[in-house]
């Protein structure tokens, strides 16, 4: 028996799933299926699409002026790629695992929202919720240690991915490497396996080996990790 999810982090981080009624536009999109590290669209191509995510993760991520690629996002079963203001897609988005998606052109998705006011609220509430998240990972980035960012990626992969067992833990699939989640926290991977290694010393999590995830023991220890205050010199990751 499963219990329902409870999520401690702002509203601004609520990412969730798309509301049910993005399921009817499965009936008229384009199934895609992607091979890991395969892309699914380009920087700077035109958004002609929308993809709805129906199995596996995509990585959203921005190229550097020299070349490099930095992961903005992440994004799970259930979440858009491709929300842009513009013409263009602000980020490439490429697969981590098997992965299958729906795509729907934008002037099908444009058409039906302008007749449905409820599809047209919930294409900017997913919106909302992009620039939400983004928003919580420049306070990560500028103002959490690393434990405590490592903390918020779990809690907020959890809250994404699935409720929590009867007992209180909860299997945590991490498709990402822990480069990728490096990258995408701004850490170093060193950082990073320091950092799930003392959340596991404490109890928090058990790290999944080879490394495909976590299980979430103690919740409220790990929740407690997303806000513990600055280190003292000397102590940081």
């Amino acid at each position: 028996m499963r219990v329902a999810a409870t999520h401690p982090l702002t509203d601004s981080v609520r990412i969730g799933r798309p509301e049910a009624v993005f399921d009817r536009l499965d009936a008229i999109g384009v199934i895609k299926h992607l091979a890991p590290h395969e892309s699914l669209v380009l920087e700077g191509d035109s958004a002609n699409r929308f993809h709805r995510v129906l199995s596996g993760t995509i990585a959203g991520y921005k190229a550097t002026s020299d070349g490099r690629r930095q992961i903005i996002a992440f994004f799970f079963p259930g979440d858009l790629v491709g929300l842009t203001v513009g013409e263009q897609y602000a980020y490439g988005a490429e697969a981590l695992d098997r992965t299958s998606v729906c795509s729907v052109p934008r002037t099908r998705m444009r058409e039906l929202s302008s007749h449905s006011p409820t599809l047209h609220e919930d294409l900017l509430a997913a919106l909302d919720r992009e620039i939400g998240a983004a928003q919580e990972r420049l306070l990560w980035l500028g103002r959490k240690t690393a434990r405590e960012r490592i903390a918020c990626f779990l809690l907020e992969c959890a809250h994404r991915c699935g409720t929590p067992e009867e007992d209180g833990s909860q299997t945590v699939p991490l498709p990402m490497s822990q480069l990728e989640i490096g990258d995408y926290l701004g850490l170093a991977s060193e950082t990073v396996s320091r950092a799930l290694a003392q959340l596991a010393r404490d109890g928090a999590i058990e790290v999944l080996r080879p490394f495909s995830g976590v299980v979430i023991r103690d919740r409220r220890r790990l929740e407690a990790a997303m806000d513990e205050g600055p280190e003292p010199l000397g102590t940081g990751l």
